[in-house]
């Protein structure tokens, strides 16, 4: 059976103030004042805190009757109020000015565009710069669909951290690739920060580990055919090939290349910035016969390489030659794998292709043969269009090999 409760009075003049089993009650009951108040407090100092703030009221207004009900009931509300907001050590004053600062971040949130036109822009924006590669820009427009496919329907501050952090997590491709995204997804964000619809780059934060890479390569057999394919059908493209092979350029640097960027006098060929900066490299005594080769065999007036149609043709190559299984920059990883296995100096062969030397003993340190490198190194116009089968005891130069007289392929002092 519940207790009745008994009320002990601890404040006499009104509003009265009583305790009870359960805490302390404010009475303010008054026909004459228009007040019909009770309200309970766990402590006696915020019911006799209270009982006195009504009675201050009262003082003010005076013993008028007429005090308007709505002034009043006004009161009695801001009262709730900061007993809820109490609890939490803030005012009615902070909830307010709380309250307003939301509608106004809202406000702005719904003015701000949905990410389909922001990377719209951002491709205008991109492709304004004229110096991009070809490649470049068709990367730009392949990762600006996938970002207007995966966030397109919300805005800049919906996209959050963590969500695109499992997205590119959830991609079935490998981490290498993964990087490739977040590098693009990242750059976007970036611009729309600069743009003013962000504070912070959501992407900011996310690293994915490399994957371990050994740079797959082509036999020296397999690299005959292959120039000896382009020689007999894409003729024009030679020098190009030539160049991947045993220059170790990179395609996108391979198809910058100009007549003016090399010197026959000096074996040099300039470099055209790219992936990494410019640099000068002197050309070795095979990737001379072929640069020769290629002037020789192309019209007065004609560029070093036409690009018109240049993906097509390559792909065109590996079909015929490598059935399609093409290595990405095989060439290249086979330049510098037999270049690093002729010069044995990580630090020259870093210099010559524009890597770090950390890169160059990741990818680049494995040994090889010494015939096969020597056959690599022996690949002229004249072997790779002899029917005879490859020479692989002609003296190439090295460190073990230093009487150049004697050897069929010189090497410069140069780099």
């Amino acid at each position: 059976m519940k207790a009745k409760r008994q009320y002990i009075r601890i404040r006499a003049s009104f509003p009265q103030v009583y305790s009870h089993n359960y805490g302390f009650l404010v009475s303010a009951r008054s026909r004459r004042l228009g007040l019909n108040e009770r309200k309970n407090f766990p402590t006696e100092k915020e019911a006799t805190d209270y009982a006195r703030g009504i009675a201050e009221r009262i003082l003010q207004h005076g013993k008028d009757p007429d005090v308007p009900k709505d002034k009043i009931q006004f009161a009695s509300s801001y009262e709730k109020l900061m007993a809820t907001l109490s609890s939490y050590g803030r005012t009615p004053e902070e909830a307010v000015s709380h309250f307003l600062g939301h509608l106004g971040d809202e406000v702005a949130k719904q003015a701000k565009p949905f990410i389909r036109d922001l990377v719209e822009k951002w491709k205008e924006f991109k492709y304004a710069d004229k110096t991009l590669s070809k490649r470049t820009v068709v990367e730009i427009r392949s990762y600006a669909r996938f970002i207007k496919r995966k966030w397109g329907n919300v805005k800049p501050d919906d996209a959050k951290r963590n969500d695109i952090d499992l997205l590119l997590k959830g991609l079935k491709i490998s981490n290498t690739t993964r990087r490739k995204y977040l590098l693009y997804v990242r750059m976007f964000f970036e611009w729309v920060k600069d743009e003013g619809h962000l504070l912070q780059n959501p992407t900011d934060g996310l690293f994915y580990k490399p994957d371990d890479f050994n740079g797959d390569f082509y036999t020296p057999e397999v690299t005959k055919r292959l120039l000896r394919y382009v020689v007999e059908h894409e003729k024009d493209l030679i020098g190009y090939y030539a160049l991947l092979t045993f220059a170790g350029l990179r395609p996108s640097e391979g198809a910058r290349v100009q007549w003016q960027d090399y010197s026959a006098k000096t074996n040099e060929l300039y470099v055209r910035k790219g992936k990494t900066h410019a640099r000068h490299i002197i050309l070795k005594p095979v990737a001379i016969e072929w640069m020769q080769f290629h002037r020789e065999n192309t019209p007065k007036d004609a560029p070093f390489i036409s690009l018109k149609s240049l993906d097509n043709r390559e792909k065109a190559i590996r079909n015929a030659v490598l059935n399609g299984k093409w290595v990405q920059d095989g060439l290249r990883h086979g330049f510098g794998t037999y270049f690093k296995a002729l010069t044995k100096s990580i630090a020259e062969v870093a210099d010559y292709m524009g890597n770090s030397p950390d890169i160059v003993k990741r990818h680049y340190a494995r040994t090889v043969p010494k015939d096969e490198w020597e056959a690599f190194w022996n690949l002229t116009p004249q072997v790779v269009m002899a029917d005879n089968p490859m020479p692989s005891e002609t003296p190439v130069p090295s460190p073990d090999n230093p009487d150049e007289t004697t050897a069929a392929i010189k090497t410069s002092d140069s780099p």
